[in-house]
């Protein structure tokens, strides 16, 4: 196996489905039952409540059966 190819196997082992944008990322939460990109961990917490997007997260969380997030 070449170096290239341990790279991308590495890369491959590494990388989740986020919950919310469901796009592969290597860095962010993993909770009890999801995945949930830094990017998006960061948007959700910056997210005011009264937020109508907030409830986009929350329902994209309740689809994916990943319990709260506590701020």
């Amino acid at each position: 196996m070449t170096i290239i190819d341990q790279a991308n196997m590495r890369d491959k082992i590494h990388r989740d489905r986020c919950s919310i944008c469901e796009m592969e990322k290597s860095d962010g939460l993993h909770l009890h039952i999801g995945f949930i990109c830094t990017e998006c961990e960061k948007a959700i917490v910056q997210t005011d409540t009264s937020d109508p997007v907030y409830q986009e997260y929350v329902d994209k969380m309740k689809k994916n059966n990943i319990s709260g997030i506590y701020t």
